[in-house]
């Protein structure tokens, strides 16, 4: 449990936002934020002692099942992190639930169910809450381009009907997390941010003089899902560091305009519903979007 005078800051990262990053820039910096008077901690990647306990979050097949038995392995993860008048920054890149979900058009149904895991694991409310969002269109599309680097997928166009018909969004997505967390406050980023800025959102008092910033990774591009997809298709696999040094390559030559995936009816209605549903968060109490949606769909 942590007490009152430790100040609990939390970002949820959506997939394919940046978290990833973002926690790179965390760990590089775990020193400077300490001396500025924060701790850190990763559920979902790593907990206090750098081991894995994503497992202990409860997701769709785990439906019925006690989830106490979840918050006490949680707990147990966080039970070296007990900071006295210090921050915490949590940063966690699946508290909504996993990626594979949205392959089915299923919009992280267990995000309420896994913050509260959290929240009861924490002992006590959350004082803020950063969530990263992306357009519904451009998260798909990005989710299966992700599993496409590591096995065999079939086509985008297989996906598409589920994805255009899928069930949740946002907004059930931050109501979960704010209500399991008992986010005292709400801070939504309808775009990827870089991990400076992002750290301000998430901590304002936080000072780094000298930030280690992360290395930039290398655009997933059309022509390298193609070369990566036709690898697999002929049972090959790639030895250590080739897949990057693959992507790297593809991310200098010129690009045929990218193909969404999406009919000009799905996208449009994807597009539309995403503006709507961040009109609806802006609108809840307690909760702070954070610029204007067209900047954040045009760098979609």
């Amino acid at each position: 449990m942590f007490d009152d005078a430790s100040e609990i800051l939390v970002h949820a990262g959506a997939h394919c936002s940046g978290a990833e990053v973002f926690q790179r820039f965390l760990g590089a910096n775990r020193s400077a934020l300490w001396a500025s008077g924060y701790d850190l901690a990763y559920p979902g990647r790593c907990g206090a002692s750098g081991g894995r306990f994503d497992c202990a979050y409860p997701e769709p097949r785990h439906q019925g099942a006690e989830i106490d038995g979840f918050v006490t392995s949680v707990a147990a993860c966080l039970a070296e992190i007990r900071p006295q008048g210090r921050g915490l920054i949590l940063s966690e890149h699946d508290l909504a639930g996993r990626m594979a979900n949205l392959l089915g058009g299923r919009f992280y149904p267990a995000a309420a169910t896994r913050a509260e895991v959290l929240g009861r694991a924490l002992g006590r409310p959350v004082d803020r809450l950063v969530v990263t969002v992306r357009s519904y269109d451009a998260l798909f599309l990005a989710a299966w381009r992700r599993f496409a680097l590591d096995r065999l997928m079939e086509p985008f166009s297989e996906y598409v009907p589920a994805m255009a018909g899928f069930t949740g969004g946002w907004v059930e997505v931050v109501e979960g997390l704010r209500n399991g967390l008992g986010a005292r406050q709400v801070v939504i980023l309808p775009t990827r941010t870089e991990p400076l800025e992002l750290l301000s959102h998430i901590a304002p008092r936080a000072r780094l003089s000298d930030p280690v910033l992360p290395g930039a990774t290398p655009m997933i591009t059309d022509s390298a899902i193609a070369m990566i997809q036709r690898h697999y298709r002929q049972g090959a696999r790639f030895a250590p560091g080739q897949r990057d040094r693959l992507l790297a390559f593809h991310a200098r030559q010129p690009q045929a305009l990218r193909e969404h995936g999406f009919a000009g009816l799905q996208l449009a209605d994807l597009r539309g519903r995403f503006v709507a549903d961040l009109d609806t968060l802006a609108r809840m109490p307690g909760v702070e979007v954070v610029g204007s949606v067209l900047p954040a769909m045009a760098a979609e």
